[in-house]
């Protein structure tokens, strides 16, 4: 466990209880640890009862605002029930209190945290059973699968053709030209391929649409290097699903991604990384089966032309692949994650 969890329990808990003898009503928050948690947040959110937002820092407060989020409470606060899309509970060091946790990413593609941290949820959601039970063997005991909510778009007739043209048309993308998307985890990770092709990837864009999104925190000097690139199409937006949509082959390392570019059953290069002590060989065994694998820059533009070529070359392990990482991909996970979340907390029905 963390050395602030055993600080902030020496107090929080006595605080909580005198808040919630002030407080006439229910509290009910969402905790963001990044900006990027707000939109994961959408597709559940408009199913509830609208409520505050918690920011991380005074840092992750500006970020919001720069959003339109405006209001956000700093911490420490003391609510009722806490909703976040990190494996943070701990910051919430009450068992009085209803905490509701989703992974950020679509299944997990890097080496669990500790169980114990899992198990301080009331409930922890998956995307899928497959990593309920990747959990359960990990000693979880509070994981429950519901689908990944972020993706919801894809499949409820809300990311219309006319958005993704209109993308296309704002983005100025040539229409004779194929759409690359390049994607990265982040590089302190040592699980990243970000290094391998920030200051080249211009070099496509005669031949082909570029477009780049990274991690959030990848390094400051990568994302301003290719914010900087003219040539490339570096993307702010956190709703990344209609621009997937939009390309015709993506690109990463080990970054969950990958999974919501099999859902849409998108070609994908990805490069090979040294293994880490986060890494897990189940996750490497897929990306090798449901990608075209490189490890040098040099070898993106022949293997784009192959999968071009070929795009279905891979489509039987995407599908193979989209089974395991999600459930019901049908667009109503964010409807179900919310019901499970009135169960438990009558109040956040709207």
């Amino acid at each position: 466990m963390v050395l602030s969890y055993y600080v902030i329990r020496l107090f929080y808990p006595a605080l909580w209880h005198l808040h919630r003898l002030l407080r006439r009503r229910t509290l009910v928050v969402l905790y963001c640890d990044d900006p990027f948690d707000l939109a994961l947040f959408e597709n559940v959110g408009k199913h509830l009862k609208k409520i505050p937002v918690v920011a991380k820092n005074r840092k992750v407060k500006q970020k919001l605002e720069e959003r339109g989020c405006f209001g956000a409470l700093l911490m420490p606060v003391f609510p009722d029930g806490v909703i976040m899309f990190r494996n943070m509970a701990w910051k919430f060091p009450c068992s009085r209190i209803v905490k509701i946790g989703f992974e950020h990413g679509a299944y997990n593609f890097k080496r669990f945290s500790k169980a114990q941290y899992y198990n301080m949820f009331t409930v922890f959601f998956m995307t899928s059973r497959h990593d309920v039970e990747r959990l359960r063997r990990h000693g979880v005991i509070k994981a429950e699968a519901v689908g990944f909510p972020k993706i919801d778009g894809a499949f409820d007739g809300s990311i219309t053709k006319d958005q993704r043209e209109e993308i296309s048309a704002g983005l100025k993308l040539d229409p004779e030209k194929k759409t690359l998307l390049f994607s990265a985890t982040w590089d302190g990770s040592g699980m990243s391929a970000v290094h391998l092709w920030y200051d080249r990837i211009g070099e496509l864009a005669d031949t082909y649409n570029v477009l780049v999104t990274l991690h959030p925190w990848v390094s400051d000097s990568y994302r301003t290097a290719l914010r900087g690139d003219d040539r490339v199409h570096f993307i702010e937006d956190d709703v990344l699903l209609p621009y997937i949509m939009v390309a015709d082959v993506c690109i990463g390392d080990t970054n969950s991604l990958i999974a919501e570019f099999c859902l849409l059953d998108k070609p994908i290069i990805t490069f090979r990384c040294a293994a880490t002590a986060r890494t897990l060989a189940d996750v490497v065994e897929l990306i090798e089966k449901v990608s075209l694998r490189i490890d040098r820059f040099e070898e993106v533009a022949p293997a784009v032309s192959d999968l071009i070529a070929n795009p279905a070359r891979h489509n039987a392990a995407r599908r193979e692949a989209t089974a395991i990482f999600f459930d019901a991909p049908d667009g109503c996970s964010g409807k179900r994650a919310a019901r499970r979340i009135i169960e438990l907390i009558p109040q956040m029905a709207p």
